[in-house]
Parts: structure tokens; C-alpha cells; sequence
């Protein structure tokens, strides 16, 4: 006797809401979160610089970025480091993706104090430095998590 069988998966494919989105609707979404950060971090950073401002007039410093460039590097990367978690963590983010960006704060106040007390940097350049070079280590830790950053929903906590 012959039987007849169904000859489908048994853990059929997932099938999607809709069309995957373009990769220009991708980049643009990868933009949008990298630009959001960097406005996180330069907002933080300019309510940094007018407590700063205060606090030094106060205290009799001309500019703590010259009198104590080290200092004032290491306070806008726990600056930087900190407005990431507070942003990452609104936007609901994983703390694995929150980590790898203050990691990458982290090693950019590193190199860029690094750079000064080897003479590469100008106590002048040092702060500032450390803002930028935030923002392009944040890019190369963006690039591997594509999909997640590219993605349309506010929600991230599944990209861990």
C-alpha cells in the first residue's frame, strides 16, 4: 500500500511583512541613527563647554583646555561616554551595542591623549580631537551592525 505524504519543511521560512527596503532607504536610515548620535554628543558637549566656561571663571581658569588639556580630555570622554548610554538606552538598545560605543569614546579620548603627550596633538586640538575622532571610531562600530542601525523601527533591542 502506497502512502501519500507531505513533502514540505517542517519549519517552514519565515516570510516577511513586506519588500525588504532598498539599500539607498538602508543608507539613509544608517545616516539618520549616526547623525542622531553625533547631535546627542555635540549637544552634551556644548552643555559641557558653558559648565565648563562657568566653573573656570569662577575658579580663576582662563581655559581649562590649555591649563589642564589631559583633564579636560578625559571629562569630554566620560562626557561623550555618557550621553551614548543615557541616548542608546532611551532608544531602547541592547547593552552590547551601547557598550561598543562607549568603547569606542573611549579609545578615541585614548588615542587622542596618546597623541598629545607624545607631541602628535596640540593642547588646543585635544578636546575637540577627542569629539571627532568619537564620531568616525562610531562609524567603523556602526559598519558591522549594518542591518540593526539600517533598520526602520526605534526598537533594537533584538540586534544584541
Amino acid at each position: 500500500m502506497r502512502y501519500d505524504h507531505d513533502t514540505k519543511p517542517v519549519h517552514p521560512t519565515p516570510v516577511r511583512d513586506g519588500p525588504s527596503p532598498g539599500m539607498g532607504v538602508q543608507l539613509a536610515r544608517f545616516g539618520l541613527h549616526l547623525a542622531q548620535m553625533c547631535v546627542v554628543m555635540c549637544v552634551s558637549m556644548a552643555l559641557l563647554g558653558l559648565v565648563t566656561a562657568g566653573a573656570s571663571r569662577l575658579l580663576g581658569f582662563d581655559d581649562p583646555r590649555q591649563g589642564a588639556p589631559i583633564l579636560s580630555a578625559a571629562i569630554v570622554t566620560a562626557t561623550l561616554s555618557l550621553s551614548m548610554v543615557v541616548w542608546m538606552r532611551f532608544m531602547t538598545m541592547d547593552w552590547r551595542p551601547t557598550l561598543e560605543m562607549v568603547a569606542a569614546t573611549v579609545v578615541a579620548g585614548t588615542v587622542m591623549i596618546l597623541g598629545y603627550l607624545t607631541g602628535l596633538v596640540p593642547s588646543r586640538e585635544l578636546s575637540p580631537g577627542v569629539c571627532g575622532l568619537a564620531c568616525v571610531a562610531m562609524v567603523a562600530v556602526m559598519v558591522p551592525r549594518f542591518g540593526m542601525y539600517a533598520s526602520h523601527t526605534g526598537r533594537h533591542g533584538h540586534g544584541a
